[in-house]
C-alpha cells in the first residue's frame, strides 16, 4: 500500500476573518443581553484585538492584523450603538 503524503493546506484569509467576525457577533449579542453591556463588550473587543495581534506576530501572517483592524472597527461601532441604547 502506498502512503499518501497529506499536505496541510493553510487556512484561507477569508476563513480567518470570517471566524473572527463570528466570534465578535457572539460576544456582542451576549453583552447586549446583559446589563452594563457596553463595558463588557469593550473588554471583549480589547482582548480579541490583542489576541489577533499576538497571533499575527507569532505566525507572521498579515491577515491576523487585518482581522484585528476589522474587529476593532466593527466592535467600536457596536459599542457606540450599545452606548446610544443605554442613554
Amino acid at each position: 500500500m502506498e502512503e499518501k503524503d497529506e499536505v496541510k493546506k493553510p487556512i484561507s484569509n477569508g476563513y480567518i476573518i470570517g471566524i473572527n467576525i463570528g466570534i465578535l457577533a457572539v460576544y456582542t449579542l451576549i453583552s447586549k443581553a446583559t446589563s452594563g453591556g457596553m463595558i463588557i463588550d469593550a473588554l471583549f473587543i480589547v482582548c480579541h484585538v490583542l489576541g489577533c495581534l499576538v497571533i499575527g506576530a507569532a505566525v507572521r501572517r498579515w491577515v491576523w492584523v487585518l482581522s484585528a483592524l476589522v474587529v476593532l472597527l466593527i466592535g467600536l461601532s457596536t459599542c457606540v450603538e450599545l452606548m446610544g441604547n443605554t442613554l
